[in-house]
């Protein structure tokens, strides 16, 4: 299998004209990591072949170079049906929470301390540079570092079963009105996708804001970045040194590697 898989996803990128750089970047690990893959020197592990052959739109089977049906299959259907079920149940709790774009306005939910869906830009860079949405849902909200100046805006609202584009402002505030912010990790499932997120808290003197980020390279970006130099950066002690790592590649990678510590992540949660 590791020849075969290694050459279907070389097929496969090549095909639709997609860079080894660009691949990485979408699955949040380096780009040598997606070398060694097509040269069979290493295996994706299931969580990326799962999505691997999301984003190539084929098959599990096809991805492996199975001709027909294997018992990955029965595996992923299987799963599938369970996790569907657990999604249900969760949503009941918090949909809202946690598909933020399918909602029509997320200033309620950051009163309600609910943890929100967003993108977030410190000076010119967005993240998440390169996103799982259609797994996850579209955020509609924009959380900006510029200057000393933090804003948070809606950027889409939910209505009549499309989201359209809006520009909400929600608050305005100086970043030295920040507290702390504590950065954790969740992994997020649905159905036959899945990828992780930072969970980071803003904490002002006035209301704190939760939010998540399809993205594990936010989180050093925010703990290494001069702009929050000042600020207390609060970090799960199990990945302090993972996201110490100067090198942003580097530390993503070593925090993907610790994937049985990271727990399970719905939405509204709080805790994790």
């Amino acid at each position: 299998m590791t020849v075969e898989i290694g050459k279907q996803i070389k097929k496969f990128r090549q095909e639709q004209q997609i860079s080894q750089q660009e691949l990485a970047d979408y699955l949040n690990i380096s780009r040598q990591t997606i070398s060694k893959w097509e040269l069979g020197k290493s295996l994706p592990d299931l969580e990326n072949v799962i999505r691997l052959s999301d984003y190539f739109n084929i098959s599990v089977d096809i991805l492996l170079g199975r001709k027909k049906p294997s018992f990955f299959r029965g595996l992923f259907d299987g799963k599938e049906r369970r996790q569907s079920h657990m999604d249900q149940n969760q949503e009941k709790k918090n949909n809202a929470a946690f598909y933020s774009a399918y909602v029509q306005d997320i200033q309620p939910l950051f009163l309600e301390g609910q943890r929100v869906n967003t993108f977030i830009k410190i000076e010119e860079i967005i993240f998440p540079q390169a996103t799982f949405s259609k797994m996850m849902g579209y955020a509609n909200c924009l959380c900006s570092f510029s200057g000393e100046r933090v804003s948070i805006d809606q950027i889409g609202k939910f209505k009549l079963a499309i989201n359209i584009p809006v520009e909400q402002p929600i608050t305005t505030f100086s970043l030295s009105d920040i507290s702390e912010i504590n950065l954790k990790f969740g992994k997020y499932f649905r159905n036959v996708g899945g990828n992780f997120v930072t969970l980071i808290d803003i904490l002002t003197k006035d209301q704190s804001y939760y939010l998540w980020v399809e993205s594990l390279k936010v989180a050093h970006q925010i703990r290494h970045h001069e702009k929050f130099s000042t600020i207390q950066i609060n970090v799960d002690k199990a990945f302090q040194e993972s996201l110490d790592l100067p090198n942003e590649e580097e530390a993503v990678e070593a925090i993907r590697s610790n994937a049985e510590t990271i727990p399970l992540f719905y939405g509204s949660n709080r805790s994790l």
